[in-house]
């Protein structure tokens, strides 16, 4: 199978056991929607393009996949067996066919290969992947020939009263000779429980010539029609992660309560602490320690890096940052190798140089500052007039002093030194002192003229 399966992706759910006017399969499950899992899985296994069959009712999902995926609508839901039935003729392969579910996001590659392998080694009609999960709620059960065959799927509204069934569940992950699948939808009767046309009704008619693959484990299987079962795949998605992170040498305290996406890289010897949320992008180097109760997002930084009980988003950090509690970072800001940020404090939109010390409850937005400066506590950079917003520049070796407001535009020279407390709304010249004092003096009427002038 070098040229690799055709693969279908069933997308066209309506998921009504959602609740939510957000198509099911774009439900975030690891902070990516449940179809880009599936998608994933299809590129790991196959090297053609996907099919995906969409719902005209629902637009989002078609144009989430476009330029990823062919797209195929099935024009009312009358089942998965119509779905697979909406594959256009001119999609249609006579080989091996990989039948995926978009709401079914946990399923291993190693497996999905183990599938086209065997399909391979045997060319049955079918090949479908079976789970034998503690709770078989909701889920079609496989009725066996022998050991090595498969007769028929059996949906669970559809097993007669007071009848045993079968342990072992369907996945709804399939491998088919199109040859015969494409014949066989041809011939579906929709005489069950739900009138829809079944895909499970083909390993029926194609009599015996069905083999099943058993998951390694159960959680494979586990199909999402409602926030419930949403919840139960990320348990089990973080468990995975976090899972994989520990075995490359990465130290999280507390599993329990650590939330960290697929998506996320994380360098050796680093520690993550109780309560810390990772997401989307983020990505750290070695040595790292985050937390307690970090939240970090799309964040990527170097090595050695620490960061309190903070929360950064979109930003860039160097080696050797040290961020304190409570600081919040912003996107679009870059801060260099070495730079500390004290308690309480915020970075918005700025580049920091190296080396460079921002203390607690200082307010540091479009800014950007020099390597080696001093930041004092309860420094504001004013970014905006009520019109529009201005960015400061601050130079290198700058000392600031505490509570000093600075109102952009301005520029701080190199080696300059503001006083405690200043009021700074001109230039300072390098190697200047500039102290700014204001004695309050009240202008009546003034916000009303000037609104006026503004419009």
């Amino acid at each position: 199978m070098a040229d690799g399966p055709q693969v279908v992706i069933l997308a066209a759910g309506q998921g009504t056991r959602m609740r939510s006017a957000t198509p099911k399969v774009l439900h975030a499950l690891g902070g990516r929607p449940l179809i880009d899992h599936v998608l994933d899985l299809a590129a790991a296994v196959g090297v053609r393009r996907p099919t995906v069959v969409v719902s005209p009712s629902q637009p989002a999902v078609a144009e989430h996949v476009a330029g990823r995926a062919d797209i195929a609508e099935q024009q009312a839901p009358h089942g998965t067996g119509d779905a697979v039935r909406s594959v256009p003729e001119e999609h249609r392969q006579s080989g091996p066919v990989l039948v995926l579910s978009a709401d079914v996001p946990l399923v291993r590659p190693q497996t999905v290969r183990r599938m086209l392998d065997a399909h391979q080694a045997a060319r049955p009609a079918a090949t479908l992947l079976t789970v034998v999960p503690e709770d078989p709620t909701g889920m079609g059960r496989v009725v066996r020939g022998d050991l090595d065959t498969v007769l028929s799927i059996v949906e669970e509204r559809d097993i007669p009263a007071g009848a045993t069934a079968p342990a072992e569940c369907n996945a709804g992950v399939y491998v088919f000779e199109g040859s015969k699948l494409w014949a066989a939808l041809e011939g579906l009767s929709s005489d069950n429980a739900q009138s829809e046309l079944y895909l499970t009704d083909v390993v029926e008619r194609f009599g015996g010539d069905s083999i099943a693959v058993l998951a390694a484990e159960a959680a494979e299987g586990l199909g999402i029609n409602d926030r419930r079962q949403l919840a139960a795949a990320e348990a089990e998605l973080r468990r995975r992660t976090l899972d994989t992170l520990m075995a490359s040498g990465v130290t999280i305290e507390d599993p329990a309560t650590t939330v960290i996406d697929a998506s996320v890289r994380i360098g050796a010897d680093s520690r993550i602490l109780p309560m810390s949320v990772l997401r989307g992008g983020t990505r750290l180097g070695a040595g790292c320690v985050v937390g307690p109760m970090a939240q970090l997002r799309d964040v990527g930084g170097g090595d050695r890096v620490s960061i309190g009980s903070s929360q950064l988003e979109e930003c860039e950090l160097g080696d050797d940052v040290v961020i304190g509690a409570y600081c919040r970072v912003r996107p679009n800001s870059v801060l260099g190798s070495g730079v500390q940020l004290g308690t309480h404090a915020e970075v918005k939109n700025s580049r920091v140089g190296d080396a460079t010390r921002i203390s607690h409850f200082s307010c540091i937005l479009d800014s950007d500052v020099g390597r080696d400066t001093n930041i004092g506590a309860g420094t504001v950079t004013c970014n905006y007039d009520g019109t529009a917003k201005y960015r400061t520049t601050i130079g290198d070796r700058v000392f600031v002093g505490t509570n000093t407001t600075l109102v952009a535009p301005v520029d701080i020279g190199d080696d300059a030194y503001i006083g405690a407390g200043s009021f700074v709304n001109a230039d300072v010249p390098p190697g200047a002192l500039a102290i700014g004092r204001a004695r309050q003096r009240n202008i009546e009427g003034w916000t009303a003229r000037h609104r006026a002038d503004s419009a």
